[in-house]
């Protein structure tokens, strides 16, 4: 019996490659999340700066100017780390989006797979009986050649 061959290998290959492809836009996706809340970390640490600089400023005196100038740092610093949250909700959409594909995508290879080891079951189920039925006829024609070598 000649050796198993998947007729739908090419069409597997081709789903591991574009699953391998999704899995790795899907890992671009979380590894601009994660900038981007190390962004945000560093405008929170930023913003806790200021603030404490705004309260050494406040218990040792300054002119007005000073004061005024702290509070805009401080809300244009608050205004930015709300913007960058939107950012990151946006980037976290799309790198949802994105799993699904994976997840599409993954359970497009499983069918393919399945399908394969069904399929090699079949054949291996087939080279089985061709086995058998080779020993059979051997065992048959040993007997035969028994019996015509008795008489």
């Amino acid at each position: 019996m000649k050796k198993f061959q998947y007729s739908l290998q090419t069409v597997l290959n081709y789903k591991n490659m574009v699953l391998d492809q999704k899995k790795e836009e899907y890992a671009s996706w979380q590894a601009k999340i994660e900038a981007k809340n190390r962004e945000i970390a560093a405008l929170e640490q930023k913003k806790r700066d200021l603030e404490n600089a705004f309260d050494d400023v406040k218990h040792h005196g300054a002119v007005i100017e000073k004061f005024l100038l702290f509070a805009q740092m401080i809300d244009g610093t608050d205004e930015e780390i709300k913007y960058q949250y939107k950012l990151l909700a946006r980037l976290q959409k799309k790198a949802d989006m994105k799993k699904k594909e994976v997840i599409a995508a993954h359970i497009d290879v499983s069918k393919f797979e399945k399908l394969k080891e069904k399929k090699l079951a079949e054949y291996r189920f087939a080279e089985q009986k061709e086995n058998e039925a080779f020993i059979e006829e051997f065992v048959q024609n040993a007997s035969a050649r028994e019996s015509g070598a008795g008489a």
